[in-house]
């Protein structure tokens, strides 16, 4: 558990609130959660069987469409890195 609230402290995430053990989240953090909850929800989660390994059946437009998402997700989380 401290490693993890260290990573997510190092990375801006959250911060601890002074004199006491707990941990609030930045506005930085509640962007990320917020984030990645829509990405799953809209996105993640309807198209499920989509990504699925590349032998599947899928019509050439979608795959184009998976793949450029999947570059744009990368590319916002390699930012993210940097930033931090």
């Amino acid at each position: 558990m401290t490693y993890d609230l260290r990573r997510l402290r190092l990375k801006g995430l959250i911060h601890r609130i002074p004199k006491t053990h707990r941990y609030t989240a930045t506005s930085y953090g509640l962007k990320v959660a917020f984030f990645s909850a829509k990405l799953y929800l809209r996105i993640l989660r309807p198209e499920w069987p989509a990504l699925l390994p590349p032998d599947d059946q899928l019509p050439r437009p979608l795959r184009v469409a998976l793949d450029n998402l999947d570059a744009q997700i990368r590319r916002i989380h390699e930012e993210a890195i940097l930033a931090a």
